[in-house]
């Protein structure tokens, strides 16, 4: 079994990671897991600065040439738009078909298929598709057996596959005909595309959550709804999707009075560096009248996620419909919660029940 500082193993990392990114942030904020091979830094003060020295600390991700292209995409001047003509309707059909039930698991019956239809129109995907993203994407996080992935990822070649030809010969304003056209490796942008948008249904979940820790918020949201952009902005610091992030050093750096040598792996802990009580007093509370300050919950510096007002504006956007469509929703008898992840935090089931006597 791995163990981190031979003490806490990445299990319990896996369950609750706070604990130990409290304990290490104290003792030791640029910890070597040997398991992983990584250096794990937990402090917000060498979170920020790693992630905004990309020369130093570099990252692999998401060609420049393909990130170039999708840019514009992402514009937070296009989020207006892109809540009122495709995510609201989409909300609105989700949660339609739920009311009937009385009851529903909202992360995989409503959050994660809102999400995954709102990207799909955007990417250019017929809409239909949107089931099987979310089936790639999910096994893509939770890496299951090779004959898993590959029938996954075969699945999505297999779907993509016309998409792309007719835009080649036809280019229209989506994401992948931007992809395209500017020559990008598109697959392996796909795969990683689809993997994150899951976050936004993972965000409003997370959301969710905190309200229901909080049921006082939750009746100040349910009262005055303008409060779940607040709402929203702090869940993403409490308990963002992007749990962690992977760099490099391109040469023998300093960090957090450790020598790392040239080619050092780190996991840059984004969970951690947004819970250090150094810089948000009483850090583990979701609290949506917190003080507003920047947070990392999408990263920062030339690697920020190029969705940051898109993925907000779905979880605010979902949150909202569900709000309106089941006034009386409550959790069901016996539900806890058990968010989970380290690596990507995800809310974990959210089972409710509604009713209006």
């Amino acid at each position: 079994m791995t163990v981190v500082n031979s003490v806490v193993t990445l299990a319990d990392l896996e369950i609750d990671p706070y604990g130990t990114y409290a304990r290490l942030r104290r003792e030791d904020p640029v910890s070597f897991i040997p398991g992983l091979g990584r250096w794990l830094v937990t402090s917000w003060a060498e979170v920020h600065r790693v992630l905004a020295e990309p020369g130093v600390f570099t990252a692999d991700t998401v060609p420049r040439e393909a990130r170039a292209a999708i840019e514009h995409d992402y514009g937070p001047h296009r989020v207006t738009d892109f809540v009122d003509t495709i995510v609201r309707p989409y909300a609105d059909l989700v949660a339609g078909g739920l009311l009937p039930a009385g009851r529903a698991e909202l992360v995989g019956d409503y959050f994660e298929p809102v999400a995954m239809l709102a990207h799909a129109e955007l990417a250019g995907l017929d809409p239909v598709d949107a089931r099987r993203m979310r089936r790639w994407g999910l096994a893509l996080v939770d890496g299951g057996t090779e004959t898993e992935l590959v029938a996954a990822m075969a699945d999505l070649d297999e779907a993509v596959g016309p998409v792309v030809e007719r835009l080649r010969a036809r280019p229209d304003g989506s994401v992948i005909a931007h992809l395209v056209h500017a020559g990008a490796d598109l697959f392996p942008v796909l795969k990683h595309f689809v993997q994150g948008q899951l976050e936004a249904g993972w965000l409003a979940g997370m959301t969710l959550l905190g309200l229901l820790g909080r049921p006082e918020q939750l009746a100040e949201i349910r009262a005055d709804r303008w409060l779940l952009g607040a709402a929203v902005y702090e869940a993403l610091r409490w308990g963002g999707p992007m749990g962690m992030v992977t760099r490099r050093t391109t040469r023998v750096v300093s960090l957090g009075g450790k020598e790392l040598p040239r080619g050092a792996r780190l996991a840059v802990s984004i969970a951690a560096a947004n819970r250090d009580e150094w810089v948000f007093p009483d850090a583990d509370v979701f609290d949506l009248h917190r003080t507003v300050r920047t947070h990392l919950g999408f990263g920062s510096g030339a690697h920020e996620c190029p969705a940051h007002a898109f993925v907000p504006a779905i979880a605010r956007t979902a949150l909202d419909v569900l709000l309106t469509r089941m006034p009386g929703l409550r959790p069901e008898a016996g539900w806890r919660p058990a968010p989970h992840g380290w690596r990507l935090r995800r809310p974990g089931p959210i089972d409710v029940e509604w009713g209006y006597a």
